[in-house]
């Protein structure tokens, strides 16, 4: 019985195949109805349950797996030695059964159309556009944090503790601007300490569909990794949309600082893109953005710096390769092209 259940958990890789291939080619059917048919009554019934726990039971969950895979492998390392075939088998069929449930809870996310189409705007961009961009961008920051802080060479430092940040905001459809949704159920991760050493500010669970936010990161990253995590829950899988959705977010909402917030993430990444394009003018740009703006980029800096290790670019390797296996040909450097969603969204439909 249990190898013939095997067998058919073999089999059933072949129609998911079909599946994922189909939902990859056909952005408008998977978007009619998978991502806005289907998966909002998966969430919900996800959130029903998982709402229930005030920790992350998606932490517990990974947790248990590990323990219990640990003792498989203590169990069966003996079989498995004599029989390596075994050993294939049993990973495949464990494999599988992950990605049939990934896929049909969240994962078919990654081939919806792309916001850009729903939005009816290009992602491309120039120098002088880029330029521009970086030129509001300052001007935002360097504004608000005047207005926060009163002095250009202080750092902006939130009156609230981060867990306001975690139920205060809202996000923003990015469609329809109009709808706003209260984040959904986001946690502080049990893991916060390994998630700073893998390099890892947040992540959905695709399993529970639990947003988990790295507890350690400052308070300003909060913010938008919150609103950036809260956007895949909403069905937004790839990275640069759910930055685009974080940002678009932070900049419409009431709280200063949460402006803040979305804006000087907005420009890191814009000078980033500058930086590879032309070093010269972005050092040049950079020297018009506040001392105390400055000074937030270095808190973020040396909180990272803290908890660099050798193992770090192993997961990032990992997390590269399974961007680029889900239909994200960029893998880690997606975050970096929300700057062409913001560019053309200010362009076309709502200026800075």
């Amino acid at each position: 019985m249990l190898k013939n259940s095997k067998l058919t958990i073999w089999i059933s890789a072949i129609p998911l195949l079909f599946i994922v291939k189909f939902a990859r080619e056909n952005p408008y059917f998977t978007e009619a109805y998978y991502s806005q048919l289907f998966y909002p009554w998966v969430f919900e019934i996800h959130r029903f349950f998982f709402n229930k726990f005030p920790f992350s039971f998606g932490d517990i969950l990974y947790l248990t797996f590990a323990i219990l895979l640990i003792n498989r492998v203590i169990k069966k390392s003996y079989y498995w030695c004599l029989r390596p075939w075994s050993f294939f088998n049993d990973l495949g069929v464990v494999l599988i059964l992950f990605l049939w449930i990934f896929h049909l809870s969240w994962g078919l996310n990654y081939h919806r159309l792309a916001l850009s189409e729903q939005l009816g705007i290009s992602t491309d961009y120039d120098l002088e556009e880029l330029t521009a961009g970086i030129k509001e961008l300052i001007v935002n920051v360097n504004q608000l944090q005047k207005e926060l802080v009163k002095v250009d060479s202080l750092p902006v430092i939130p009156n609230n503790s981060k867990s306001f940040f975690l139920k205060s905001t809202s996000v923003y459809h990015p469609t329809n601007p109009s709808l706003t949704f209260e984040l959904l159920d986001v946690k502080q991760s049990l893991f916060s300490i390994p998630l700073s050493y893998m390099g890892y500010a947040g992540y959905l669970n695709p399993f529970t569909l639990e947003s988990q936010i790295n507890s350690k990161i400052p308070t300003l990253n909060l913010v938008t990794t919150t609103l950036h995590e809260t956007a895949h829950q909403m069905g937004y899988a790839s990275e640069k949309e759910a930055n685009f959705i974080a940002y678009q977010s932070a900049i419409k909402n009431d709280d200063p600082y949460v402006r803040y917030a979305g804006y000087s993430f907005a420009l890191r990444y814009f000078f980033s893109e500058l930086n590879a394009i032309d070093q010269s003018r972005a050092n040049h740009l950079a020297n018009k953005i506040n001392s105390g703006v400055i000074k937030n980029y270095k808190e973020t800096s040396d909180f990272w710096k803290k908890y660099e290790n050798p193992f770090e670019v192993i997961f990032e390797k990992i997390y590269d390769t399974f961007l680029k296996a889900n239909g994200e040909p960029s893998g880690l450097k997606s975050y970096n092209e929300m700057v062409g969603l913001v560019i053309n969204y200010h362009k076309n439909i709502e200026k800075f």
